[in-house]
């Protein structure tokens, strides 16, 4: 009984979360963030023409993975992409945007993943402001080890030089499956050429 009690119980409660409080506090600053929305909105809203041209700015310098966040933001962005949100958060802060301080202490101490929504929400509020700028291009590891992806016609053509799947007996079902199996195929190969 006290091995459990020593030695199962607090890896469980570690795995689960409970007792190092992260979510806790995680969950009071998203509160707090969350009752100031509103402001924060109107705060934007009044510092919209000394803040755009900080905002460009920091877009313009950043990496691609930053202005992929900034420009298009997401929540799966934000918790894949966690040290970019820390670090753009960090230039918001120096930028003087409203809300930023909030959530850059926030991420600091509780991580990215668990106030993923209220980072989305200000890069939302943000992201109008580079609207026209280009947007980054980001290689992909496997266009980096094929030497590329191909064009559209490329792929095209392979689609159309895919073999035929005749229907076997009649079986509609068989023919089916045969013809998923090969989309699946082709459409591995097309996805590991994008």
């Amino acid at each position: 009984m006290t091995y459990w009690k020593e030695k199962v119980l607090p890896k469980i409660k570690k795995y689960f979360g409970k007792g190092d409080g992260n979510s806790k506090g995680a969950a009071e600053a998203a509160k707090s963030f969350n009752k100031a929305k509103n402001s924060i909105e109107k705060e934007i809203e009044e510092k919209k023409p000394e803040l755009e041209p900080k905002i460009i700015e920091i877009y313009k310098d950043s990496k691609p993975e930053t202005k992929l966040l900034l420009k298009e933001p997401t929540e799966d962005k934000v918790k894949q992409q966690a040290q970019a949100a820390q670090d753009l958060l960090q230039r918001l802060v120096e930028a003087g945007c409203p809300g930023a301080q909030i959530l850059k202490e926030a991420g600091d101490k509780y991580g990215t993943a668990l106030l993923s929504f209220q980072i989305q929400y200000l890069l939302e509020k943000l992201s109008p402001f580079v609207a026209n700028e280009e947007s980054p291009v980001i290689a992909r590891e496997l266009d980096l080890v094929e030497g590329g992806a191909k064009t559209a016609e490329e792929t095209a053509k392979d689609i159309s030089e895919a073999p035929a799947v005749p229907a076997s007996d009649g079986n509609v079902e068989e023919a089916t499956v045969k013809i998923e199996t090969e989309v699946e195929i082709v459409g591995t190969e097309e996805k590991a050429h994008i």
